[in-house]
């Protein structure tokens, strides 16, 4: 198994899974980036993502091509198309399985309470548009044969190896003792899952060949109110009741005018009122298992410890 982003939130839970679980893992990084972090036994290639002769090179000889790189926001339209043939060209050189790590941008407002993978894909940001065309690129692949897809869908990842940019502030603040800045609306449901559940329902899925070819839902523990979510956070660390600072969408539209990340961000704040939560009775159906669903009360104690070793690394 190759995983391409290898020191990415999902892409470094899979190799750790992956190699606790037997797999001969092979661990593709930016060049300069070295091996260190990695478990013991981890290859260490190092490839250049937007070429795709160096893609194809990372991963010769590999059965599995795990494509879960990420750029920042800004990057998006340009980048993450550009990524995602470059994987899909080598996975099909080398007749593997590709995976790719889904995430619910292409589904636009949710029509239901409960999401399931029937539900209409109506994408009104750029990203979500972003995600839509190459999620069909790869599933069309699948169907003409040139590759075999997993296609996995999360809610938001959080975890030991980073954090998104609208997760951060909060393990920060619960560190410091400061306050923290939440989306829109911080007495809305939302929905997590720790990176290791993801990555551990990956693997269970790649090893379900009924579930290939289709995008099979994998939610978290429980849907959580934000606020709740963030209390837990600042109690495991510590500091007491937390001051959350609620962003508005009139503080996005004016950051946005000087920071390019949160105006790449600003269209994706729906997410924060109207909040998309994934039904998993597919996966279940397919696997004959659960979803891994670590409780947050297990998973944010180990985000933290992380947390706490970065900074002290930093």
């Amino acid at each position: 198994m190759a995983v391409l982003g290898a020191r990415g939130l999902i892409g470094g839970a899979v190799v750790r899974r992956a190699r606790l679980a037997g797999h001969q893992v092979r661990a593709v990084v930016r060049p300069g980036h070295g091996a260190p972090g990695f478990p013991a036994g981890i290859e260490v290639v190092p490839a250049d993502l937007r070429v795709r002769e160096s893609v194809v090179e990372a991963v010769r000889g590999i059965d599995i091509v795990v494509h879960a790189a990420t750029v920042p926001y800004p990057e998006w339209p340009r980048v993450v198309p550009l990524l995602a043939e470059n994987a899909l060209a080598a996975a099909e050189a080398m007749g593997a399985t590709l995976v790719f790590p889904g995430n619910v941008y292409v589904y636009g407002l949710p029509r239901s309470r409960f999401v399931t993978e029937d539900h209409p894909q109506e994408p009104d940001t750029v990203k979500g548009r972003v995600r839509l065309g190459v999620e069909r690129r790869f599933l069309q692949a699948h169907q003409d044969g040139r590759v075999d897809l997993v296609l996995p869908r999360y809610p938001d990842v959080y975890g030991p190896g980073g954090m998104h940019e609208d997760l951060r502030p909060i393990f920060e603040g619960a560190l410091t003792g400061k306050p923290c800045r939440w989306p829109l609306d911080a007495d809305a449901l939302h929905e997590f899952i720790l990176n290791d559940d993801a990555a551990e329902a990956m693997l269970k899925l790649i090893g379900t060949p009924a579930a290939h070819g289709r995008a099979v839902h994998v939610p978290g523990p429980r849907p959580i109110v934000a606020r709740d979510f963030i209390r837990l956070v600042y109690a495991t660390a510590g500091s007491g009741e937390p001051s959350v600072r609620v962003v508005g969408r009139g503080m996005y539209r004016l950051v946005g005018l000087f920071n390019a990340m949160a105006r790449s961000s600003y269209e994706m704040a729906y997410l924060f009122a109207d909040p998309i939560l994934l039904d998993g009775t597919l996966y279940r159906s397919l696997t004959g298992s659960r979803p891994p669903a670590t409780p947050y009360e297990e998973g944010v104690p180990r985000t933290l410890e992380w947390f706490r070793s970065h900074r002290t690394t930093a």
